[in-house]
């Protein structure tokens, strides 16, 4: 018996302990692994997340979800399969409905509804079912500053120079409802001579009527601006305000605007504070949110991703965790009231309800 393993592991075994050893240490070597990889798995391992985009292929919506489809997984434990399921409408707010009321909350349904949907639902508009604040917030990926442009040639250097002008400046705009109309419609009412100029139709179309002359200036986010970034490096355009400390000196828009109106410019500005969020459902599991979360953070800082994303002429911005957007979310709800949703409507354009 000395030649079988037994006893080459314990040659001083006597042998009713050899054959004990024979029958039970080969079940124990067996049964370990086992127990051990079963107490390991991560949940995501063998699953398959499903990831709603809230726009139409081809958007950039739906090019940031495919882009962060082929990187997210990498970041999360059990390296689950991410599809992709379009659910347009409503500038993503049937997304956001479908994604509260029809969705389980067991992580594995995202999506990505787009840049608007939840300050519909802070201001109750039309067929909004959701309340933003129960979402889960796992990140954002696309906070980027917003800035005010004018044209170099206009006489205007400075903010300064703006407020001492004796005729307002027209500024391109896309529509009513967006940040484009509605930050000149606010700095209008606080007797800065500025007119917003609708009907542009798209960010493009802007910058080709401020090149060519047609407008004067326009207020949109950098990275929109950096599509054209030719414009400012050759001194077409020159920055007059920002939304976010970027430039050394130039003032913010939130410190030009009076006590008064902060709470509707803050509402005003969500899109751009706040950029595109992915979130998921309202009660997924502390373990599940912590993941995702995790992953999500490291994805934006991972250099393929960020490839990725320029490759597809997609600027990722500045990320935000998921714990501060529901930290935020949460206090701009609070200073939501029917006055406030009266006037942002009535600054957008639209009557009241």
């Amino acid at each position: 018996m000395r030649g079988f393993w037994p006893g080459i592991l314990l040659p001083s075994w006597r042998a009713p302990w050899r054959v004990l050893a024979l029958i039970l240490i080969p079940l124990i070597l067996q049964a370990l692994p086992l127990s051990r990889a079963s107490a390991a798995d991560p949940f995501y391992k063998g699953k398959t997340i499903t990831l709603i985009a809230g726009f139409g292929a081809g958007g950039g919506i739906d090019s940031t979800a495919r882009v962060m489809q082929r990187h997210l997984w990498r970041f999360l434990p059990g390296w689950p399969e991410i599809i992709i399921q379009s659910m347009e409408g409503a500038g993503g707010v049937v997304a956001a409905n479908y994604l509260e009321k029809r969705v389980p909350p067991d992580g594995l349904t995202l999506a990505l509804p787009g840049r608007s949907w939840f300050v519909e639902g802070l201001v109750k508009s039309p067929g909004v079912t959701f309340d933003p604040t129960r979402f889960s917030f796992i990140g954002s990926s696309g906070v980027t500053p917003a800035f005010l442009f004018v044209r170099a040639d206009s006489g205007i250097k400075t903010f300064e120079d703006l407020k001492r002008s004796t005729k307002p400046l027209p500024l391109a705009a896309i529509a009513a409802g967006t940040s484009t109309a509605m930050v000149p419609r606010l700095l209008a009412q606080i007797g800065i001579p500025v007119e917003a100029v609708l009907g542009y139709g798209s960010t493009a179309r802007m910058l080709i009527a401020v090149e060519s002359g047609e407008a004067t200036g326009f207020f949109l986010s950098e990275d929109s601006v950096t599509r054209r970034a030719d414009l400012q490096r050759k001194g077409v355009i020159i920055p007059l305000l920002q939304t976010r400390p970027v430039i050394a000196g130039l003032p913010l828009l939130q410190d030009v605007v009076p006590p008064s109106h902060q709470d509707l410019l803050a509402l005003t500005i969500a899109l751009d504070s706040f950029g595109l969020m992915l979130v998921g459902p309202p009660g997924i599991p502390a373990e599940q949110m912590a993941s995702l979360r995790e992953a999500f953070m490291a994805m934006t800082d991972d250099r393929e991703f960020l490839g990725d994303m320029a490759r597809a002429d997609l600027s990722p911005g500045e990320a935000l965790s998921g714990e501060t957007i529901e930290t935020a979310i949460k206090a701009l709800a609070e200073r939501i009231t029917p006055e406030l949703i009266a006037h942002y409507r009535d600054l957008g354009g639209r009557k009241e309800r």
